[in-house]
């Protein structure tokens, strides 16, 4: 695997997050606004993503 494939594997953008937490992307980012979910990474105007570790811990610790 190369380190651009491990790279991207390592976070998820909204609609990968979303469905792992169980919840729809508008509660999502409604999550995201009031801060219950840390803020991601921009990669773009219309690209946001979240770390794996940040999404998972939430999935663990029954946040979501």
């Amino acid at each position: 695997m190369s380190n651009d494939q491990k790279e991207a594997q390592e976070y998820y953008r909204a609609k990968e997050a979303a469905k792992l937490l169980r919840i729809g992307q508008s509660t999502f980012w409604r999550w995201v606004a009031d801060g219950r979910i840390p803020p991601g990474k921009r990669l773009g105007a219309r690209c946001t993503v979240w770390r794996r570790a940040d999404i998972l811990a939430l999935v663990e610790g029954g946040e979501a």
